[in-house]
């Protein structure tokens, strides 16, 4: 318990915001392995299954003839100096309670800011947990584009529950990204006589 906690502050004084406390930041990748970016598909909307998954080899088997293979060889990552942290390493008094301003009652939140999902179809292993959930719980605001089964979020319909966020098995799948437009609730049929 001590090591973690130890190796926890360490972290949050030397990573800053990109770690989740000791959680690292996580890139892109299919089966565990890094999206490579591929200019001719990257607005193509492939999924990586099927015959659309051939399709995305002989394209990157293409750019890398074209290349003469530098596409595919990562640039090297400089080795990582470490100057010395700008601040000092956090204290446990530090992180006590620094989480109590985000308790209160539901009438200090403010109506007007609400969040969406947003699906990364590069991450997407379209297994369709997302999309159950979701209509199981009546909301129903995720639809499976007919040709390449990627799940796409209407704005209008999401209430921004985070359930589909949960439950997706791909940790940053599913982003919950700022509402562009105001949220008005679905409250079903409109009554008939409005006084």
């Amino acid at each position: 318990l001590v090591t973690g906690l130890k190796a926890g502050l360490y972290l949050d004084g030397r990573e800053g915001e990109h770690w989740n406390f000791q959680s690292p930041p996580i890139p892109k990748h299919q089966l565990g392995k890094p999206v490579k970016c591929v200019d001719a598909l990257s607005n193509s909307h492939l999924p990586n299954f099927g015959p659309a998954r051939d399709t995305r080899a002989q394209q990157w088997e293409k750019e890398c003839v074209e290349s003469a293979g530098k596409v595919s060889i990562e640039p090297s990552e400089q080795p990582v100096i470490r100057p010395a942290p700008p601040s000092a390493t956090p204290k446990i008094s530090d992180v006590i309670g620094r989480a109590v301003d985000k308790f209160g009652p539901y009438n200090r939140l403010n109506n007007k800011e609400h969040v969406v999902a947003l699906v990364d179809e590069d991450m997407c292993i379209n297994c369709g947990k997302c999309y159950m959930t979701c209509n199981d719980t009546g909301y129903q605001a995720i639809d499976f584009d007919p040709k390449t089964h990627f799940p796409f979020v209407r704005e209008a319909d999401c209430t921004g529950c985070a359930l589909c966020f949960s439950v997706c098995p791909i940790p940053d799948c599913i982003r919950m990204v700022e509402r562009e437009s105001p949220y008005v609730p679905n409250r079903g049929i409109p009554p008939t006589s409005i006084p």
